[in-house]
């Protein structure tokens, strides 16, 4: 395996994990701090000798969740957080993050594997690229480079401000985190061919918050051809649970926050420590602070419009969420119907001439005493199969099914086509508006639109971004 490489900066040592080589912490854009804070991103500063990449970067700086006063720090269902070897709980937090994880199953540097790099979620406001849950040791076994990021986050990554428009050279501000995917897009472009990669075949990946930043970056004409294919999960499709957010209103909260603050320029904002920031973003919460919007240049236009209309790229897709969030009649948590907007997808970007989209749901109910279904990012733990990393009794099934979706996707990486020997065939959407379930006891395209009021909200998103909507 790969042991050093030399990448554009300089020569990095990675070290070796059940069959791969990982490469942790690599700057892939200088620290975004002092100067550099609220602006795009640069590249990091060469250096001599070679690196030892054996230590992840730094979380973004983020609402502190972790309670360290004791040893008793517990995951979100309050059981005790299970911390596997290599993979530090909970991480160090900085404003200097911009760090990415490189796995691969690589010998030399000529194979030209796929790429696949994975969005973390969080709402764009919290978590980060380097959690055991999407470490990428099982996914390079099917033959594929994972890279994972860490990118800014909250107010560090999405503060706007008239100011910084008039600064910015291109009318522009916020969006600062979705900058920092198109650089470690660009990253890869320039240097995984050296740990093996194909930099013309990348697969970009999210979920939750990292899949709506997934099909920004689809619509985004920064992104140039940098992605050749990209997969949505719990996070869009078309009128998802994302609200739309405009302009003058993220101006306006900008301008109120600095207010809030007690200062009168984006000078002395910058001036302020990163914890001060992070203290005045926590009185905003996740739903209330700075986030993703169309701001004219990162993004010119929403999400929504651009894949109703056919405005972004034609990169093959999957598009798909668990059972909970809309597939199965229970109260979606994030008030949406998600399935709804999945199909919504499926339908309409055909009609703008773009490939057919692979939809999927998962709906593999998770075992425990406390029986939360098939909830919001339980899927996570399948695709990277990394279930060792929970409480949770999961059985042989349930590797079963994490097995079969690495498979998929790694398929997905290398052609755009998740379909192999040994797997359920898994058809693009059509009018027959079949998905594939994801279930450890019925893998196969399956009807979920059984639900009349399923699909009535869908007809009323297609309604809304498409002027002809053909009767049943």
């Amino acid at each position: 395996m790969l042991q050093t490489v030399q990448t554009k900066y300089g020569a990095v040592s990675g070290v070796s994990l059940d069959g791969c080589t990982l490469f942790r912490g690599i700057p892939y854009a200088a620290p975004p701090v002092g100067e550099l804070r609220w602006r795009p991103p640069r590249d990091p500063e060469p250096w001599e000798g070679v690196r030892v990449c054996d230590t992840f970067g730094p979380a973004c700086v983020q609402y502190d969740r972790w309670d360290t006063a004791t040893d008793d720090i517990t995951d979100d269902s309050g059981h005790p957080y299970i911390h596997m070897p290599g993979f530090p709980y909970p991480p160090k937090m900085s404003e200097d993050c911009l760090y990415l994880n490189v796995y691969t199953p690589a010998v030399t540097g000529s194979e030209r594997l796929p790429v696949m790099m994975y969005i973390h979620g969080g709402g764009l406001q919290q978590w980060y690229g380097s959690d055991y849950e999407y470490c990428g040791s099982k996914l390079c076994a099917q033959g594929v480079i994972l890279v994972t990021i860490t990118y800014r986050l909250n107010v560090f990554g999405f503060f706007t401000h008239p100011e910084l428009a008039r600064e910015s050279g291109h009318d522009s501000s916020g969006n600062y985190g979705i900058l920092d995917m198109l650089h470690a897009l660009k990253w890869i472009r320039e240097n995984i061919a050296a740990f093996g990669g194909d930099p013309y075949n990348v697969t970009c990946f999210g979920q939750s918050g990292g899949a709506r930043a997934t099909a920004t970056l689809c619509c985004s004409p920064l992104a140039k051809d940098y992605i050749a294919h990209a997969s949505i999960q719990s996070g869009g499709g078309i009128g998802g649970r994302m609200s739309v957010r405009h302009r003058a209103d993220m101006e306006r909260k900008g301008e109120a926050f600095m207010r809030e603050l007690g200062c009168g320029s984006i000078a002395e904002m910058r001036a302020l420590s990163a914890d001060a920031l992070r203290m005045a973003n926590d009185k905003l919460g996740m739903r209330g602070g700075f986030n993703l919007y169309a701001d004219g240049w990162v993004l010119p236009r929403d999400v929504d419009e651009c894949f109703a209309d056919g405005s972004h790229r034609d990169v093959d897709m999957i598009v798909g969420c668990t059972a909970d969030e809309g597939a199965n009649g229970k109260p979606c948590i994030f008030g949406s119907n998600m399935l709804s907007a999945v199909y919504a997808l499926g339908t309409l970007r055909p009609r703008t001439g773009k490939k057919p989209v692979y939809v999927y749901v998962f709906d593999q109910e998770q075992p425990g005493e406390d029986h939360v279904g098939v909830p919001h990012s339980c899927d996570n733990r399948y695709q990277f199969g990394t279930l060792d990393g929970s409480w949770r009794p999961y059985t042989g099934e349930d590797w079963e099914l994490s097995l079969t979706m690495r498979k998929f996707w790694a398929n997905f990486a290398r052609t755009g086509d998740p379909n192999g020997a040994g797997l359920p065939q898994w058809d693009t959407f059509d009018a027959s508006r079949r998905v594939m379930r994801l279930s450890a006891r019925n893998c196969a395209m399956t009807d979920y639109n059984w639900n009349r009021e399923l699909l009535d909200t869908e007809r009323e998103i297609e309604a809304k971004y498409s002027r002809e909507i053909p009767a049943e």
